[in-house]
């Protein structure tokens, strides 16, 4: 079969694309019938390792990509300790990582060039999406994890965060402090629509769960960056005799804006208004920055969990798609307080 593919190799046999890696590499736990097998139908269809990325899997280099975006700055406290851990795994194991910085804007064939250039075994997605890209690398037997993006974790490795039991327990210590308005206030987030869901059926599977009603009126979307669109949206929903007493933002840098806006209302965070969201995406170190009640996903063990979950690809032959999660921690700073509490 002219131009015959790893895919089309793993298909005839009857393997996964990764089980069909390690055999014609000579890696993994495969037992000698399925190498013999993977061997002769490569042999048949007249398959060359080269296809593996111009090279022979076991000629590959042990140098493992980060994907990340390099145009999302307000991302960068979040993400650094994820690139951090990353780094430090993968060298303890005689890895090499290599930064593959990459734009929101760019398209999936500068990606894979980017990755083809360095001659990469495995690539971690961190917060980024391109399926496309995705299914490539899949098909050309590189191992992938996907990291913090859950829209993917039915079809390839993933290490995410429990964004819908963090939105629960984050719209229930609102609940425990007697709030029972509470607003919902998101930014629109395409490339991460899984996210978008998880923390909003969370945050109302914990007013439900209260018997506390939660109106059309009282959920607000706005494009990212849109502060204007954001301040005119809560200026006619606290303009209502029945305004919210609380807000559950869909993250803490999206939180400091409602902060911004509410100020320009005349209102004060916490004594008019609580506020807490999830994340903990901001650098609190920072003089001036309010102090927000959060959710906070450790991303240190994010990325440790990741480079774990890799370091299995690279010993074990899995048939199943694995996915692990970590559960966000309720950090109570400045932006919360009882309903009706005295100043």
């Amino acid at each position: 079969m002219a131009g015959a593919t790893l895919q089309d190799i793993a298909k005839a046999v009857g393997v996964s694309l990764t089980t069909a890696s390690m055999a014609l590499s000579g890696k993994g736990r495969i037992s000698p019938g399925v190498r013999r097998r993977v061997l002769a139908a490569a042999g048949q269809f007249g398959y060359k390792a080269k296809n593996l990325n111009g090279r022979g899997a076991a000629q590959r280099t042990r140098s493992v990509g980060i994907i990340h975006l390099d145009d999302r700055n307000h991302e960068w406290n979040f993400v650094r300790p994820i690139l951090f851990e990353l780094e430090v795994a993968l060298h303890r194991e005689g890895y090499a990582p290599v930064m593959v910085p990459v734009s929101a804007m760019g398209s999936t064939d500068q990606a894979l060039r980017l990755v083809e250039a360095c001659g990469l075994c495995a690539v971690f997605s961190v917060q980024f999406s391109d399926e496309s890209l995705f299914q490539e690398l899949e098909r050309r037997g590189t191992f992938l994890v996907v990291v913090n993006n859950s829209k993917f974790q039915d079809r390839y490795f993933s290490v995410c965060v429990d964004d819908f039991q963090g939105a629960y327990e984050g719209a229930l210590y609102l609940v425990t402090l007697a709030h029972r308005s509470i607003a919902f206030v998101e930014y629109e987030r395409p490339d991460m629509p899984a996210l978008m869901a998880d923390r909003f059926v969370g945050f109302r599977k914990a007013l439900d769960e209260n018997n506390i009603p939660f109106p059309p009126e009282l959920r607000i979307t706005v494009p990212f960056m849109d502060g204007k669109l954001l301040q005119k949206k809560l200026g006619s929903l606290f303009s209502r005799p029945d305004r919210p007493t609380a807000i559950f933002a869909h993250d803490d840098y999206l939180g400091l804006f409602v902060i911004r806006a509410l100020g320009d209302l005349g209102l004060r965070v916490p004594e008019d208004v609580s506020l807490i969201a999830p994340g903990d995406v901001l650098d609190y170190n920072l003089p001036g920055l309010p102090q927000i009640t959060t959710m906070r996903i450790n991303t240190a063990l994010l990325g440790g969990t990741a480079a774990n979950l890799m370091l299995e690809r690279f010993r074990n032959d899995y048939e199943d798609v694995h996915v692990l999660k970590v559960k966000e921690q309720l950090v109570k700073r400045k932006t919360c307080r009882p309903r009706g509490e005295e100043t």
